[in-house]
Order: structure tokens, then sequence, then C-alpha cells
């Protein structure tokens, strides 16, 4: 099968969970918040990813490692882009919805990174390191294209979609130079919590955070694919390390 069909089964199988978690937790839970409803789609989605990670590669493979090629100032931007909605405090929910929030963002973090930036960047190495990295974040974009069924507003959805797209551009690039998913797992944790906590105006907060990370991940991928070879899926060796 060739790396984009494998990306393209990847893509579809988040897609169909996601579409029919957004039904059946309609169905069940009426009442819920469409955000909380998402979280506990994550839930099945990080199962799932746990589950299949195996039949990609080592967990080395996948980018669950130390980095191979540290560079403290490629993670500042993304840093400062997560923690950024909290400058001017904090707006906390309820102590049980807070719960469901923090749980729910840690397990999107891990799972969103390992099935995207881990597997399906990994999947599509063979076609280049641009080119895996712009795929990659077209199909991450893409399949949050399924929260329209946890929203009602279509046009906040493009949005998200878009901002996906330029999310998973900055990341993806980050990850082909550190050679691992680790660190990304975290900031994505944070940049997802702070911005459901944080006191700043949410909308002009997040068109923000899109174009410093579309920009990030455009200037690295202008300077070269990767500082660490890029392996494709199917090679034996550890993500980042040389072969």
């Amino acid at each position: 099968m060739s790396p984009m069909r494998r990306a393209l089964g990847l893509w579809a199988a988040v897609l169909a969970v996601t579409a029919g978690g957004g039904v059946l937790t309609g169905l069940w839970l009426p009442e819920a918040d469409g955000t909380i409803r998402a979280l506990l789609v994550v839930f099945v989605l990080f199962a799932a990813s746990l589950a299949i990670a195996p039949r990609f590669g080592t967990w080395a493979d996948l980018g669950v490692i130390r980095p191979v090629a540290w560079d403290e100032r490629l993670l500042l931007v993304p840093a400062v882009v997560a923690v950024s909605p909290l400058l001017l405090g904090v707006d906390l929910p309820g102590a049980d919805d807070l719960v469901v929030l923090v749980v729910g963002y840690a397990l999107t973090g891990v799972t969103e990174e390992l099935v995207w930036r881990g597997i399906c960047q990994r999947q599509l190495a063979p076609l280049g390191g641009v080119r895996s990295v712009v795929l990659t974040a077209a199909l991450f974009g893409s399949v949050h294209l399924a929260n329209v069924f946890f929203r009602d507003n279509a046009a906040l959805v493009l949005a998200q979609a878009w901002g996906a797209f330029c999310f998973g551009i900055g990341y993806g690039a980050v990850r082909s130079r550190i050679g691992t998913i680790v660190p990304l797992m975290v900031l994505h944790f944070v940049t997802d919590l702070a911005a459901a906590v944080g006191a700043l105006p949410k909308i002009p907060m997040l068109v923000v955070e899109d174009v410093v990370l579309l920009t990030l991940g455009v200037v690295l991928l202008r300077r070269g694919t990767s500082a660490a070879v890029l392996p494709t899926a199917d090679s034996a060796a550890p993500y980042g390390v040389p072969r």
C-alpha cells in the first residue's frame, strides 16, 4: 500500500470515530456542552491510537523517544503560543468541567501527536520531508471538520480546521527536527487547555496563534526539512536516528 493510501486510511478511521462519536454523544447526552462531548470521544481515540500504534512501528520509530537533535529554541515559539492565553489571567469553569477539560486535553495532546506527527507523518516520509509535513497538516486540519457534529456553527468549524492545519505545519516542522513527539504532546495539551481557560478573547487569540505557528513552520521548512534523518515507514531505524 502506498504511503498516501496508508495515511488516507488513518484519516478515514479518525474521521469515522469522531463523526460517529459526535452522533452518539449527541443522542445520549443531548444537554451536554459540545466541547465536553468532543473530549469524551477523545477517550475512545486515545485507546484506539495506543492499540494501533504498534502496527506502524516501534515507539521509538513513532517519536516516543528522547530527543536526538535537541535545540530548545525550536520549542520556544510553541511554548510562548501555548501559555499566551493566560496573560490576562484565567476564567475557570466548575470543578467537574475543569477535571474533564484537564484529562480530555491531556489525552488529546497525546493522541493527536501520536496519530498525526507520530504515525501519519512517518507514513508519508517517503514523499519527502516538506510534503510529509504539509500533507499531514492537511489531513490533520480536514479531520477537524467532523467537529460539526459537536458545534452548531459551521463557520467556526471551518476556522478550527484551518487553525489545525496551521498548527500542524508548525508542529510538524518542529517534530521533523527534534526527532521526538514527547515535548509536543505536552505543549499541545497546554495550548488547548490554556485556550479554554485563558481570559484573553478567544477568537483574536486563536487567529494570532495560527499565524505564528504557520509562520514558524514555513520558516523551518524553507531552511530544510529536518536537522535529523527522517526515515521512511519501512525503515527499522528510530525516527531521527541516522542509518
